[in-house]
């Protein structure tokens, strides 16, 4: 009886003991993962640190050259991250490159101040990406806040200058917003820089948090933006790491917490961020112009009277004249171009209307019917017996095509037919624009309009000259 007693004393005992740490020691619970966790940035591009060559960067030049040794957390020595466009500090002085030279010289605007052509000085281009961070819940935590930890690096986290192991909190404030979502009612989003109260541990992180009030829920899809599309109070992307790879992004972890209302954390999951050079993306597209004249058929209207005749390409046949009476022609010019500049066409004639293309004896160019228009002013020109040869402008709009800029139009002041006279080279004059556009055209089309007439005294014979008109490009 002695046995069985003491047999059933131990099994009461050790039941005794087991109870006593089952509920004076439970057992701690592994947090659950947060799922769907990403980071999507606004753009992966890594910031950009170099140091400047003084052999080859001169104050008042607009060259710079890189120092062929990278000096943390300047890394790079080579352009390959830089992008004509982009707006660099070298010291604390704004600059916009201008073109990338080479593998390690560039060109900027303005040219190079006074201290920042030495050997060493810092240049510096400062991505700033929004941080899209989004994740579904997994546990249904009552007002409670989440809190997102993005790396930071271990030297100078918070100065407002690139780093080459983390993202830099930026020098002031970085905004962060949440959207209210089914049970989550967010407040203002709060951001501590790495190493700040309440953002220790673990070190090198900078604390981005949103708190809520409501019951929270599971498989909820939280959105949690950090910093903005512009760049303001947003942190800086990191530069080159020490021993970069071009090509090869330099990865970062970051995470992603889920804390309760007395700041025990509930659940939580990490994530990637890579970060890599842009792809420089060159293409030369060739300077081009196009310039044509057409023919006009007869019974075509241009400058607001039917053509007389058909003209063509090369030539403005106006016939046997009958006198004191106007004969019309007209042809056709168009004009295309990828000129940034533009396009400028000039019209001008070798002389006047010459017999037998001689000087003399001349059909003299016009006068207008106030004997007042000149080759730089138009007046009206309806009466016939005011003989001479002139010309009038008038825009052809045509299906895809828009209006240049027109020197003068036959309509000008509600004139019927408003003329000038063609520079003429012979008696000196400069060829005069006759129409133009300021920037690149596609198929821009007006009619030049030829008008003629001849009076009684007007010798027998044929007369002729030449019309030149000259497109210029501007690149």
């Amino acid at each position: 009886m002695q046995k069985i007693s003491l047999k059933l004393t131990i099994a009461s005992t050790l039941s005794s003991i087991l109870l006593f740490f089952l509920f004076s020691s439970p057992p701690q619970l592994d947090s659950a993962n947060l799922t769907s966790v990403k980071d999507t940035l606004q753009t992966s591009r890594l910031s950009w640190g170099a140091r400047v060559e003084a052999d080859g960067t001169s104050v008042g030049g607009s060259r710079v050259q890189l120092q062929a040794a990278p000096a943390a957390p300047l890394n790079s020595t080579s352009t390959s991250n830089l992008h004509a466009g982009d707006s660099i500090l070298i010291n604390a002085n704004s600059y916009t490159v201008v073109d990338i030279l080479d593998g390690d010289e560039f060109t900027v605007t303005p040219v190079v101040v006074s201290g920042d052509a030495d050997d060493g000085d810092p240049i510096y281009l400062e991505q700033k990406p929004r941080h899209v961070v989004t994740f579904d819940t997994a546990s249904a935590v009552a007002n409670g806040y989440f809190r997102i930890l993005v790396p930071a690096d271990s030297s100078g986290p918070n100065d407002g200058n690139l780093d080459d192991d983390g993202f830099d909190f930026g020098g002031g404030t970085v905004d962060v917003i949440a959207s209210d979502t089914g049970n989550y009612d967010f407040v203002t989003g709060v951001a501590t820089a790495s190493g700040a109260a309440g953002c220790t541990s673990p070190a090198n992180y900078h604390c981005f948090e949103v708190h809520y009030s409501g019951n929270g829920g599971i498989g909820t899809s939280i959105t949690v933006n950090i910093g903005n599309t512009n760049g303001s109070n947003t942190p800086i992307a990191p530069g080159e790491t020490s021993g970069h790879s071009e090509g090869t992004a330099d990865t970062y972890s970051f995470q992603v917490k889920n804390y309760d209302s007395s700041d025990v954390q509930v659940d939580a999951s990490t994530g990637k961020i890579a970060m890599i050079e842009a792809v420089r993306v060159t293409a030369t597209v060739d300077p081009t112009i196009s310039f044509s004249i057409a023919g006009v058929g007869i019974g075509t209207t241009a400058c607001g009277n039917p053509a007389d005749i058909t003209s063509t390409a090369l030539a403005v046949p106006f016939g046997t004249l009958s006198l004191n009476t106007f004969v019309d022609l007209a042809q056709k010019l168009s004009v295309s171009t990828n000129a940034d500049g533009g396009y400028s066409v000039t019209a001008s004639e070798d002389d006047e209307l010459g017999k037998d293309g001689a000087t003399s004896p001349y059909i003299p160019d016009t006068d207008c019917d106030g004997e007042d228009c000149t080759i730089s002013s138009d007046t009206e020109w309806n009466t016939a017996s005011d003989n001479g040869f002139g010309y009038s402008l008038d825009n052809s709009v045509g299906t895809g095509s828009t209006a240049p800029s027109i020197a003068f139009e036959y309509d000008d002041g509600a004139l019927n037919f408003s003329a000038r006279p063609f520079a003429n080279i012979a008696a000196s004059d400069s060829p005069v624009e006759v129409f133009a556009a300021g920037d690149v055209a596609d198929t821009q089309n007006i009619y030049a309009c030829y008008r003629l007439s001849v009076g009684a005294t007007q010798e027998a014979g044929d007369y002729e000259n030449q019309v030149t008109y000259t497109a210029t490009a501007t690149f």
